[in-house]
């Protein structure tokens, strides 16, 4: 009965570090703690987006160049763009939701 408590206690200790180092690595991606929430802000090619609001596409509206990076993509999130030249000032990003729901995410500047 010793090694078997042992045992489970080595198993929940590894699985604590893990959630914590998920969690971590996600406050420091996208500046939320909770992993299972649309983040607070994304960021490419060294530019910042930050978040907006939710749009409703249609069809034709849809952002068609994915920009998602691996990160993205392995954390089950899916960032769009309308152009293929999305860095810079002044640039939006969209967060797939769902449907024809976007998350906007937008970097400040006007340029």
């Amino acid at each position: 009965m010793n090694k078997s408590k042992k045992m489970v206690v080595t198993v929940l200790k590894v699985l604590i570090i893990i959630t914590l180092s998920i969690s971590l690595v996600n406050r420091k991606i996208y500046g939320t703690w909770n992993v299972f929430r649309c983040p607070n802000r994304v960021t490419y090619g060294g530019n910042r987006y930050d978040k907006g609001i939710v749009f409703t596409f249609t069809d034709k509206e849809k952002p068609k160049y994915e920009v998602s990076s691996m990160i993205d993509k392995l954390t089950g999130k899916r960032v769009y763009s309308k152009t293929s030249d999305y860095l810079g000032c002044g640039k939006t990003v969209f967060l797939y939701l769902g449907g024809n729901e976007y998350l906007g995410f937008g970097t400040g500047g006007g340029g």
